[in-house]
């Protein structure tokens, strides 16, 4: 007897109830019999009393989505392969069909629909629901042709990978009362725990005409909770105003953006700050709030440099002066490179300053500066000011704006070591990024020291590597590879397994290229040269791009190639 989860199961019973359709004593007894658990009862109900065929037409309504009959018959080999058989019978989730880019996946419970992103990542398909009876999936999983395509997958999975125990629990799910709104506090407190557990960047709280859902940010890809969705549904103005009362946000207004900053404590008694956004929407006031982790827990040597990147870089930030930029697009850990940076440079005989928006990190013996636009300390009047405080080095958060970058350029070039962020796509980009804003080619050349570009990939999964179907020689060829290389190459993904719950992915790599200025690359600047050539002159110094060292990493078995093409664009 196959239960829906409570929430779907409350939903449909309070909809039969109120419809009639349902006797109520009846209810009553069937309740008692299932001790109270309302997925129990509604699985004896659907034996006895309910046409199983109702209360299809009533979740297909209630979740918006659309129905399916399927048999054994309807079941292709190739789709029921496309996903790990620990998520088909514990999710009671059954793929059927692989038309084109799209797998067509059954489910008994309509809120599985949002395993879509897990299971896309698993089976590099797009994926689309359908709703089945329970009657049909238990149908499909005992016939035969079926159960042996099923369980004799996990065989072959067990031989391949002797030891799948997970190293860790399984996340459990939480479950609340959604007409309870005295859970609010507990509810919001929860969702703020879980993202520390879950090693969460940033936290989406979204509202939709017919549902809502929390969404944590993890290894840089959002993940949607679907354990919250049910009970923020319901309570949604209530958790909105938790949360804008935690951030200091006036709880009144809901017609403009508010920005605010929650500050928590871990289960270990560790305090956690936040930045906190507010957006008003057609459904409701959407949020987003980016995670600041405290201290940072890695030191350059571990982020992930190769050795003589490694070395350039701490050779540039023991420098005397210079200017050392790190560039990229947001969440791909500028900020904890350069707080590696100063990490590794950090003694009570260097005066180090920072101009932050906000502070992210806290480390003792840093002088620390928070902007404000607002009352008109920008980074251009930090910096000023951080000139006349006699600092050896200075870290700016960002280099936005034309007189920023002036000020920066002249205090590298007058005995300070400067540290910032730029939004460019590699290190060649930012040295035509600077030309652009307005800074002389000498000055460029005679400031500037050292560029990191850097991106942040998912790694496989290691405990569960097969191999990459989808790097077909085309694919491995676009992305730069050679034909000889290609002949040897044996591209591997995670397949999904516990220990990275059925993702295929465990932890993130830094993908880092670092340009430092050396004389070729000098007199290329100089020279005005065109990317091409300060590529040639950069090579001198035995510099790779990222999708040379990306290329590395899937050749090992680091990257799939589905990441490589997600985080690095190939020219």
């Amino acid at each position: 007897m196959i239960e829906y989860t409570k929430d779907v199961a409350d939903r449909v019973l309070r909809i039969l109830q109120a419809s009639g359709q349902v006797d109520t004593e009846k209810m009553k007894e069937v309740m008692v019999a299932a001790e109270s658990r309302s997925g129990r009862a509604l699985a004896m109900m659907m034996q006895e009393l309910v046409d199983e065929e109702l209360v299809m037409s009533v979740l297909s309504r209630a979740y918006a989505l659309r129905r399916r009959n399927i048999t054994p018959a309807d079941i292709a080999p190739d789709a029921l392969a496309s996903i790990p058989t620990k998520m088909i019978t514990e999710e009671h989730i059954i793929p059927f069909a692989r038309e084109g880019r799209f797998l067509r996946v059954g489910t008994v419970d309509p809120t599985k629909a949002t395993l879509a992103n897990q299971i896309k990542a698993i089976s590099n398909q797009n994926v689309e629901f359908f709703l089945i009876k329970p009657s049909e999936f238990a149908a499909c999983m005992e016939a035969p042709e079926v159960n042996e395509l099923v369980f004799g997958k996990e065989e072959e999975a067990k031989q391949a990978a002797p030891d799948p125990t997970p190293k860790k629990p399984a996340r459990r799910r939480s479950a609340y009362d959604i007409d309870n709104p005295k859970l609010v506090i507990k509810f919001v407190d929860d969702i703020l725990q879980q993202s520390i557990v879950t090693d969460t960047s940033d936290i989406h709280v979204e509202p939709y005409r017919e549902a809502a859902r929390i969404r944590f940010r993890v290894n840089g890809v959002l993940v949607a909770q679907d354990q919250f969705a049910e009970y923020l549904f319901h309570n949604y103005l209530a958790v909105v105003t938790r949360f804008k009362i935690l951030a200091d946000c006036d709880i009144s207004e809901k017609r403009l953006p508010q920005d605010g900053a929650i500050t928590f404590k871990t289960a270990d008694g560790e305090d956690v700050d936040t930045r906190f956004n507010v957006l008003p929407g057609k459904n409701g006031e959407r949020i987003c709030i980016r995670l600041l982790k405290g201290d940072p827990s890695l030191s350059i040597d571990k982020i992930g440099f190769k050795d003589s990147d490694l070395e350039k870089l701490k050779e540039a930030i023991t420098a005397p002066q210079g200017m050392v930029l790190v560039t990229g697009p947001t969440g791909s850990g500028k900020t904890t490179t350069l707080y590696g940076a100063l990490q590794y440079i950090n003694d009570p005989g260097t005066n180090i300053m920072t101009a932050e928006d906000p502070v992210e990190y806290y480390l003792e013996g840093l002088g620390q500066t928070q902007a404000n636009e607002k009352i008109g300390l920008s980074f251009s009047s930090i910096l000023r000011a951080f000139l006349r405080q006699d600092p050896e080095v200075i870290l700016v958060g960002e280099i936005r704006d034309t007189e920023t970058v002036e000020i920066a350029v002249k205090a590298a070039l007058t005995g300070h070591l400067l540290l910032s962020t730029l939004h460019t796509n590699d290190a060649i980009a930012t040295i035509s990024r600077l030309l652009n804003m307005g800074v002389p080619s000498f000055m460029i050349s005679a400031a500037l020291s050292l560029i990191v570009a850097q991106r942040l990939a998912r790694k496989n999964c290691q405990e569960c590597l097969v191999p990459d179907e989808s790097a077909t020689p085309a694919a491995l060829k676009y992305i730069g590879f050679s034909d000889e290389e290609i002949a040897t190459l044996k591209p591997r993904k995670g397949g999904g397994c516990a220990v990275c719950e059925g993702s295929g992915y465990k932890g993130r790599q830094g993908i880092y290229e670092v340009l430092r200025v050396t004389p070729e690359v000098e007199q290329a600047i100089l020279a005005a040269a065109q990317a091409p050539e300060i590529l040639e002159a950069a090579r001198e110094d035995n510099f790779l791009t990222m999708q040379e060292v990306g290329r590395d990493f899937l050749a090992d078995g680091v990257l799939s190639l589905e990441e490589f093409s997600r985080v690095l664009v190939v020219s």
